[in-house]
């Protein structure tokens, strides 16, 4: 079978391109490969097109804004995903039309279509009410509800992105006055932040319970393997969906995820008193303006959680993916 321009050119921006001359981590190329993924399952759905026939004439204006309604009807994506996968076609789009002029008309289309507008001043976040029910639903007597129990302690404590966590060892946890954990964040950056004492003894319980060694995975599934992105936004969802049937007056955000737990201790820290450039340097992030979108969230919510203003304390009462649908090319399914 005859390869096609756009097909022979996209392997070699995953093989070659992004990880040697762009230096991208992996995780970066993981997720340009699950926009690439997403969009050859909208060809084969909606257009019955399988992707090694697709090619550079067949991307217009048109197909894009077919794509992003799909997204949006199917996969019930928001607009900063829609975002972020059309970010992820366009990047190579652009990397396509300096080395191909067959490419450029398709450059032009996506570049035509703009990216979706995020609202950046609005997001999921939990009150300090609320993390204090999600942490007390996991039953620490069983082993996966001591390991959601200590994942879900650790992931609000340290603010830790989904992906940071999960690729925490237990060496990179270092016991002290404070424990500081070890985490490696964008650009490969990496920040040591300190935990509480409460969650400092739940992470020593869950290594001895587990007879973890020092480089084993801090978390793990069920099939104990690595802990994945998908399965830890399942667990967030999960416990989300519990404490909403129990407390229906609360959790009024339509969806929350791993990142709600970073973005509620960046405001629990706010409302507490913190420094803006302290609360940076605990997120990683590269520059103060990245924090200070936590500074103009809704007024009304501050005055409201400011009748609380200390970081809730962390010690809960009970405390002691799916396959593709079809072939995907080979070197997109190195990078998932």
């Amino acid at each position: 079978m005859k390869e096609t321009l756009f097909m022979r050119q996209l392997g070699i921006y995953f093989e070659d391109f992004l990880p040697v001359n762009q230096k991208r981590s992996k995780h970066t190329i993981a997720a340009y490969s699950h926009s690439f993924a997403l969009f050859f399952k909208f060809l084969h759905e909606a257009k019955n097109m399988p992707h090694y026939l697709v090619d550079y004439k067949h991307l217009t204006v048109q197909l894009f804004d077919e794509f992003l309604a799909w997204l949006e009807k199917e996969r019930n994506c928001s607009a900063a995903t829609k975002r972020a996968r059309m970010s992820a076609i366009t990047s190579f789009l652009k990397y396509a039309s300096r080395r191909e002029m067959a490419a450029l008309k398709a450059c032009n289309a996506a570049m035509v279509m703009g990216l979706p507008r995020v609202a950046h001043n609005s997001f999921p976040y939990f009150t300090v009410e609320e993390i204090r029910i999600i942490l007390n639903l996991p039953d620490a007597r069983t082993r996966l509800g001591g390991r959601d129990l200590v994942l879900l302690s650790l992931l609000y404590d340290s603010a830790a992105r989904a992906q940071e966590l999960c690729d925490l060892c237990v060496d990179d946890i270092k016991f002290g006055n404070p424990t500081k954990v070890k985490l490696l964040g964008k650009g490969k950056k990496m920040r040591e932040v300190p935990v509480s004492e409460e969650v400092a003894r739940l992470v020593k319980y869950h290594i001895q319970r587990n007879g973890l060694e020092k480089k084993s995975p801090l978390f793990s599934s069920q099939t104990r393997e690595k802990m994945t992105v998908a399965c830890m936004r399942n667990l967030t969802n999960k416990y989300v969906k519990i404490a909403k049937q129990k407390h229906p007056a609360l959790f009024n955000e339509p969806k929350y995820s791993p990142h709600s737990f970073r973005h509620s201790k960046a405001i629990h820290m706010l409302e507490a008193g913190t420094a803006l450039v302290y609360i940076r340097n605990f997120l990683g992030h590269s520059s103060i303006q990245s924090t200070e979108v936590y500074a103009r969230v809704n007024h009304q919510a501050v005055e409201k959680a400011l009748a609380n203003r200390k970081i809730p304390r962390l010690s809960p009462s009970n405390a002691p993916a799916n396959a593709e649908y079809v072939a995907l090319p080979t070197f997109l399914i190195a990078q998932r």
